[in-house]
This record gives C-alpha cells, sequence and structure tokens, in this order.
C-alpha cells in the first residue's frame, strides 16, 4: 500500500528553484522573440475580430435576402391561389347563369300560361245573346285545355328538385398546407465569402420618375435606398428629391429651391438622407431630409464653403466632394480634415463610395478617366483605368464590398474589391444603360438601378452571381 509520505520525496525531486530557471534566461532566443510572436498573435486576433464585425454585417445581409426570398415565394403562392380563386368563381358565374336561365324560362311560361288564361275567361265572361250558350262551351272546352297545360307546367316545375350550388373545397390543399411547418428548408450554409464574385443581368427594366411638375428631362444625379426597402433619388434638372415606392413609382417630392441642383444623395440613418446641393451662386450645402409616413420632410441645413458633388456616409461620418477635393465631416458638419486633393483638373474628385468596413474610399477621376482607392488618411491604395473606363461617374459598393462603376461608354463595370482590376462589364447599352450618372447595388435582391443624365428613366437590373 503506498503512503503519502512515499510521495513526496518524490514529487520534491522534480521541484526546481525558481532562480535557478530564470538565470540568464532574458537572453534566450525564445524569450528575444516573445515580442514578436505576441504581436503577431495580437495581429491575427485583430484580424478575427475584423472579419468577425464584417461577417455579422454579412448576416445582416443574408437575412435580409432570406426574407425577401420567403416574401417572392409568398408572392408567388398568392398568385397561384388567386388564379385557382378566379377558375373556381368562373365556374360557380357559369353554372349560376344556367340556373337563372332555366328559372327564367319556368317565370316567362307561367306568365304566359297565366294570361291566356286571363284572357279567355274575360272573352267568356263579356259573352251575350244568342250564342252565348254555344261560345261559352267553345270557350269551356279551350280553358279546359289551357288548364292541362298549366297543370303539367305546375306539376313538371314541383317535380323538378331545386338547384343551389355548393362548393366543395379540395381538402388535399388545406391538408397539405396544414402538414407544412415552414414555406422551405431553412439551411445552414457555410460557404467561404466571395466578395469580388462575378454579376450578370438576368432582366433589365425601366421605370419613368418624371412627374407632372418637371418641366426638364430628369438628371437623376443619386440614388439611394432605405431600409424600408424605398428609393430616393436626386433630379438634378428639376430641383426635386424623389421618393419611389417598392414598384419604382413615384410616390412623393419636395423641392430644392432653383437654381441650386441636388447633385448626390445618401443614406444616413433608418429614415433619412443627406443631399449634396452644388450652387453656382455660393449656396453651396447639405440638406438633411427624413422620410415619414410615405412623406418628405425637409429638415437642418448646413451650408459649405466649397461645391457639394457628391456625398457618401459611414458610421457617423460625412464624406463629401467638390470637384477637386474630398472633405471629412461629422453628422454636425462640422469639417474634420482634407482627405484628397487634386487640382490637376475641374472633375479630379467628382463622386466617391466608402466600402462598408470603411477602411477603403473609392473617387471617380472623370477628367483622367480613373477610379482612385483612397485609405482613410487619404493615401493612394490604387488607381485604376482601362479603355472602357471613359468619364467615371456614378460608384457604389455593395455590403459585400463588390465595386460598381457607370462610365459614358454607357457601360456598367464591376471592379474587385481592392479596386485595382476589372472583373466584368455589368451592363450595356443593350440592357437600356444610357449615360449613366449614379448607381447603387442592392445586395438583399441583387438588384443594381441606374439614374441617368437628362433621361426620365431609371434602369433596374436583375443581377445573379455567375
Amino acid at each position: 500500500m503506498t503512503h503519502i509520505e512515499d510521495i513526496l520525496p518524490r514529487l520534491c525531486n522534480s521541484i526546481s528553484h525558481l532562480p535557478d530557471l530564470a538565470k540568464g534566461f532574458h537572453k534566450k532566443t525564445e524569450f528575444k522573440q516573445l515580442s514578436a510572436t505576441v504581436d503577431k498573435m495580437r495581429s491575427r486576433l485583430d484580424e478575427l475580430k475584423k472579419a468577425g464585425i464584417k461577417y455579422q454585417d454579412e448576416l445582416k445581409d443574408s437575412y435580409k435576402k432570406a426574407i425577401a426570398e420567403i416574401k417572392a415565394l409568398r408572392m408567388e403562392i398568392d398568385s397561384i391561389l388567386n388564379q385557382l380563386e378566379k377558375a373556381t368563381i368562373e365556374q360557380v358565374e357559369n353554372m349560376i347563369g344556367d340556373f337563372e336561365n332555366d328559372v327564367k324560362d319556368d317565370v316567362e311560361k307561367c306568365m304566359k300560361i297565366n294570361d291566356q288564361l286571363k284572357n279567355l275567361m274575360e272573352k267568356i265572361n263579356q259573352l251575350v245573346g244568342k250564342r252565348k250558350e254555344t261560345t261559352s262551351y267553345i270557350g269551356y272546352r279551350k280553358c279546359t285545355v289551357k288548364l292541362t297545360q298549366a297543370n303539367d307546367l305546375v306539376g313538371e316545375i314541383q317535380r323538378r328538385p331545386k338547384k343551389e350550388i355548393q362548393v366543395v373545397s379540395d381538402k388535399t390543399i388545406e391538408s397539405f398546407l396544414e402538414s407544412l411547418k415552414t414555406l422551405g428548408l431553412i439551411d445552414r450554409k457555410c460557404s467561404k465569402a466571395h466578395k469580388d464574385c462575378l454579376y450578370q443581368v438576368v432582366r433589365s427594366k425601366q421605370f419613368n420618375v418624371k412627374i407632372q411638375e418637371d418641366k426638364e428631362l430628369c438628371i437623376i444625379s443619386g440614388v439611394c435606398e432605405l431600409a424600408s426597402g424605398h428609393i430616393v433619388i436626386s433630379d438634378g434638372n428639376n430641383y426635386k428629391v424623389k421618393l419611389l415606392n417598392s414598384d419604382f413609382q413615384v410616390i412623393e417630392h419636395c423641392e430644392i429651391p432653383a437654381p441650386d441642383p441636388p447633385c448626390c444623395i445618401c443614406h444616413i440613418a433608418a429614415s433619412e438622407v443627406a443631399v449634396a446641393v452644388c450652387s453656382e451662386e455660393n449656396n453651396n450645402h447639405i440638406q438633411f431630409i427624413k422620410v415619414s409616413g410615405g412623406t418628405l420632410q425637409k429638415m437642418r441645413k448646413f451650408t459649405t464653403d466649397h461645391p457639394c458633388t457628391s456625398i457618401a456616409h459611414h458610421k457617423g461620418h460625412l464624406y463629401v466632394c467638390s470637384g477637386t477635393v474630398m472633405f471629412q465631416y461629422t453628422m454636425d458638419v462640422e469639417l474634420v480634415k482634407k482627405i484628397h486633393e487634386d487640382k490637376t483638373g475641374k472633375c479630379t474628385v467628382l463622386q466617391c463610395a466608402v466600402c462598408p468596413d470603411g477602411e477603403r474610399i473609392y473617387v471617380s477621376n472623370l477628367d483622367k478617366n480613373k477610379l482612385i482607392s483612397l485609405d482613410q488618411c487619404g493615401q493612394i491604395l490604387a488607381a485604376f483605368d482601362d479603355p472602357e473606363l471613359v468619364s467615371p461617374s456614378g460608384v457604389c459598393v455593395g455590403l459585400s464590398s463588390q465595386v460598381f462603376v457607370g462610365t459614358s461608354n454607357n457601360t456598367v463595370m464591376q471592379l474587385d474589391s481592392e479596386g485595382t482590376k476589372k472583373l466584368a462589364t455589368v451592363a450595356r447599352e443593350v440592357d437600356r444603360i444610357n449615360n449613366p450618372l449614379s448607381v447603387v447595388f442592392i445586395e438583399s435582391t441583387s438588384t443594381l438601378i441606374v439614374g441617368g443624365y437628362e433621361n426620365d428613366n431609371i434602369v433596374v437590373l436583375q443581377l445573379e452571381r455567375i
């Protein structure tokens, strides 16, 4: 039997004196490499943290897409049910029409014989003179014949069963629906995020956004989506901001007083947008507009000492382009800093878009036919040019960092998330693209909306991943 006093000496033999262990340790390689090892691990942890935050946004997008698919399926089911209802009602209407015709015939026959009997009796009662008996007998014989016909008709009608309509529902429909627990299989799909996945157009539609009050052709200088699914556009040629419903119909508008056209628009909160207004009379300003109950309400307005050709929002900051300079502002429109400047032309910093993680800012350089990628400090990360990238104007970034750029070649190009190479020409003139000026990509529905220069229509492109 082993006792505790037998074990203790063996345990004590394994114990080393701490000063002995520590002696000269700071000169060893593993200690010297400790700082670099910790920094490397911290860097990996920081990368995982950023990836986790980004993944949270991707999950929200996945949720939106799933909800959109569920609602689309529900609409398809409703459409099928509406068709079944219409066909069933048509059967009922045809059947009730046959029944009504039968009843109408019986009513007309009854009225006819009734009138004939009435007329015969009136003639018999009016008989006078020598021939009364003979004529009465003749009238009697006619009446008996008509009474026989009437009696046969009454018998026929009374023997005929009453008809009514009864709907016997197809129980298999109810049973099938009751057997379902959901409208589809909700599965956990694990896949690698492909922010540079390619898209192609599967359907292209035009929607007219001109309203009766518009005097000029529309210039759709900005497009953005609200959390409600409504679309807000800025019409620079008619000095208006317009609200579109989910069917892309104009349901409301508000005026931006002439001669100061709204040049761009961005979504800043659940139901609020910011409009960049560029003036030739030094009335450059940013107009905040609230969307509530299908109406547009102008809120606060802040003037700037520079033109406002574009505006973007990211985590409480506004990024405003002037044509040659990009500025960063707070939501109270207090200047934070000048991020980027290029005065080699007049339209070198025309429009901008910010990546969802805020690490990259994309700027369209109209004069030099380039798309510039900047970091938050304004350092140029990449300058993309391509023979097809002529006069780039509208630029947008999707929730998964998909980059789309409109060009005066009547095309919309897709670039990689680094802004260094062209992935595809997503849309062309054949897709009804004409002088694209503004673009927005709605990832939840894979929809690209394009607004044009002097064009009363917006183009809505349904995309799918290749």
